[in-house]
Parts: C-alpha cells; sequence; structure tokens
C-alpha cells in the first residue's frame, strides 16, 4: 500500500509541476570552486566548475533547476606538499525561492541543493610522483549545498557551500598510505557561478 502511495504521489508531482510552472529555459553555466578536505591538514584548492542547467519557475516565488555540471575539487596536503585533483561529473537540483521585482527581471532567492557526483579524471600522486589508481576512490560522491543568488534578467550569480557526505577514500580497497592521508575525509568548500538563462 505505501508503494502504491509513493507512485500515485510521484505521477501527480510530475503532472503537476509542468502545469504549475510559469517559466522555463535552458542555459549554461560556469565558475570557480573553493574546496578543502574534511580531517586532514590541507591548503584549500582552486578549481573550476562548468555544466548545463534547466530552469522551472513555480508558484510562490519557487524554481527548481537541476544541471548537468562538471566540478574540479582538489587539496594539497601539507604534510607532503604534495596537491591533487578530481573531476567529478554531478547532478545538482537546486530548489530556489525568493521574490521576483520590475516585472519577474529581477529576483533574490536562497537555495538548497542535494547533489550526486562521479569522478572521471583524476590526478592524484603520491610522494614519489606515482599515480594513485582508482581502487583507492570512492568514485561516487553525494552531498547537500546552501547558498544565494541574484538573476538579472537572462544572467545569473549564485554562490553556495557544499558539504560533501561520503568518503573520498574506499576504504575497502585502498593502499594503506592511501588511508593514512585521507581516512574519513572528503571534499567540501565553496562555489561561486555565473549562469546564462535562455
Amino acid at each position: 500500500m505505501k508503494r502504491l502511495i509513493r507512485i500515485i504521489a510521484t505521477v501527480i508531482l510530475l503532472t503537476v509541476i509542468p502545469l504549475t510552472a510559469s517559466a522555463e529555459g535552458f542555459g549554461i553555466k560556469g565558475g570557480v570552486n573553493i574546496s578543502s578536505l574534511r580531517n586532514v591538514n590541507a591548503k584549500d584548492f582552486i578549481g573550476y566548475q562548468a555544466g548545463l542547467l534547466y530552469q522551472v519557475d513555480l508558484p510562490l516565488w519557487f524554481s527548481v533547476q537541476p544541471e548537468l555540471m562538471f566540478h574540479v575539487k582538489g587539496a594539497r596536503i601539507n604534510e607532503t606538499d604534495n596537491s591533487f585533483g578530481l573531476g567529478y561529473l554531478e547532478v545538482p537540483v537546486h530548489i530556489q525561492w525568493g521574490p521576483r521585482f520590475n516585472d519577474g527581471n529581477i529576483r533574490v532567492f536562497a537555495q538548497g541543493s542535494p547533489y550526486i557526483g562521479y569522478a572521471i579524471s583524476k590526478d592524484m600522486k603520491d610522494a614519489e610522483g606515482n599515480q594513485y589508481s582508482w581502487k583507492n576512490l570512492n568514485r561516487f560522491e553525494y552531498g547537500v549545498a546552501a547558498g544565494i543568488g541574484i538573476q538579472l534578467w537572462h544572467f545569473q550569480i549564485t554562490g553556495q557551500y557544499n558539504w560533501s557526505l561520503g568518503n573520498l577514500a574506499n576504504m575497502d580497497l585502498a593502499e594503506q598510505a592511501f588511508k593514512d592521508i585521507l581516512n574519513e575525509s572528503n571534499f567540501s568548500g565553496y562555489t561561486i557561478s555565473l549562469a546564462i538563462v535562455f
């Protein structure tokens, strides 16, 4: 019975959202990541992000903005002075709320964003300069983010903080040296973005 109720609720939601949407549009987005490692003595890493978005405006000043993004995150470990970076394909879903002004051309909003990602590129070397293999890494990531933004006509500027909730190291397969450096650590940090919505 509970499963039937979930299915019906999902169908109703997917039917109602397009009917109540007042506007929608595709867009492109890019920006800067400032990532750090939790539980590790490391310096911040400046990376980048780029991708596509789809924005749907809803009643009561709400909007939903799913995205497909490529994020580069990393760190510089203080003890070894090794820097490393990972490139993630991420799917965040931003739930935005904020008032509109000037016939809807100006919008100030707050947003909360669950996200999932998968690492597709890496530059991670040990102290001797050898690349760590993929077996050391948990390539899946997930987390939540919160931030604020402003949209002026077709231009959207956002700033947010991202909390990754999974472990970076694959605790079952990782080499001991890798576990020693990154045990129970993950990427978190700030993103600043500019998007153009068509």
